[in-house]
């Protein structure tokens, strides 16, 4: 593995990754949408098995394998956030546009969980707006690192925490799909960007307090480091800025449709 995240090209034609070897964002996006459907049809179409099983049949054995593909969905698209965070030219474009999708998804997400009839709609939000706020966090930790880092690190470190803080609460509070797990994995990624191993020790701490928090399964998506540890090339690719943002909505709301 990779001792670092590769830094972006520099140059104009290499971050559109003319003749550049290895896996640009758009190529790692495809991954992590098609794990993201393998997930999302398993949740649609097979069974929650029960926990406490040791012997598990054909079928529950599917369901394992392809919830367990899908949690490098989460991986991935956190690490392209925090990416697309320091590479945008426009940071209120960014947030507009992932505000605008996740309203417009939800109804969508609500149809895939059988939820949009029933009192519960508002049980959860879409992941989209926990991205949403994981970039209005960015935002604000670079805002006070350049007002108090350089001057005082310990005024820095008091309103990280408490901007930290705020966010892991607001993602609690406004029920948030993934909620603090994934502002945390966010927070990871964009404390130790280009920092190598210790990124991946960081992952993996994170995938172990997920156990804690109900998430038993993040552990699965650690394999999802190893395209972004040690083939991701830093470049944007050929893949359309709206892919996504079709994609998301698009898949749940067939799902939705299709599910019995």
């Amino acid at each position: 593995m990779a001792d670092s995240v590769k830094k972006p090209a520099e140059s104009g034609n290499a971050k559109k990754g003319g003749g550049i070897s290895g896996l640009s964002s758009g190529a790692l996006k495809i991954i992590a949408c098609v794990c993201m459907l393998i997930d999302h049809i398993t949740l649609c179409f097979i069974p929650e098995p029960d926990r406490l099983k040791v012997l598990l049949d054909t079928e529950e054995i599917i369901w394992y394998i392809g919830r367990g593909i899908g949690r490098s969905a989460l991986i991935i698209f956190c690490f392209l956030l925090v990416e697309g965070f320091f590479l945008t030219g426009d940071y209120k474009k960014y947030l507009i546009r992932m505000l605008v999708a996740a309203v417009v998804s939800e109804a969508a997400f609500d149809l895939m969980f059988k939820r949009l009839n029933s009192e519960s709609f508002l049980t959860t939000q879409n992941v989209l707006f926990s991205f949403a706020l994981g970039l209005m966090i960015m935002y604000v930790l670079e805002f006070l690192k350049d007002a108090y880092f350089y001057k005082s690190v310990v005024k820095y470190s008091i309103f990280a925490g408490l901007t930290c803080t705020f966010g892991f609460a607001a993602a609690a509070l406004l029920r948030l799909d993934y909620g603090m797990p994934g502002i945390g994995l966010i927070l990871v990624f964009y404390y130790f960007r280009f920092r190598g191993w210790r990124l991946v020790l960081a992952v993996v701490v994170w995938s172990i307090v997920c156990i804690f928090m109900n998430h038993q399964l993040e552990w699965a998506g650690l394999i999802a480091l190893i395209p972004i540890m040690k083939f991701y090339n830093g470049t944007e690719g050929k893949l359309p800025k709206w892919f996504f943002y079709v994609f998301y909505p698009a898949h749940m709301l067939v799902l939705g449709i299709m599910r019995p």
